[in-house]
């Protein structure tokens, strides 16, 4: 509540409460009965509610993985056959891919680049 147009009239409010020699749990009661748990900073922890607040997130976020990963799995795709044309169109290149994985010079086992 730094400078929002609802802080100053709640501030001056709070000051009228506490000159009128309210405790600080009177004040918190008399705005959270007027306005409700939201106008607290955080929910309340002792309550069916507060403890609802605070766990529904984490729940929320398990039911939704759960349902996703559910969804993934029931619709993944097999993997398609390979057509009789891929198959002849790979044999006929066979011989070429071979021949230059062959050439190729062999990765170095620290990683580093043999032509640097």
């Amino acid at each position: 509540m730094l400078r929002c147009s609802f802080s100053d009239p709640m501030r001056r409010r709070i000051y009228q409460m506490k000159m009128t020699g309210m405790s600080d749990q009177d004040v918190i009661n008399t705005i959270v009965r007027e306005e409700g748990t939201v106008a607290l900073a955080a929910p309340p922890t002792g309550t069916l509610g507060g403890v609802i607040t605070w766990v529904m997130p984490g729940v929320v976020l398990v039911i939704g993985f759960f349902v996703y990963s559910t969804y993934v799995r029931r619709n993944r795709k097999q993997p398609e056959p390979i057509s009789e044309i891929d198959r002849a169109t790979i044999e006929r290149f066979r011989s070429q891919m071979d021949r230059e994985l062959d050439e190729s010079p062999a990765p170095s086992p620290h990683g580093s680049d043999p032509h640097a």
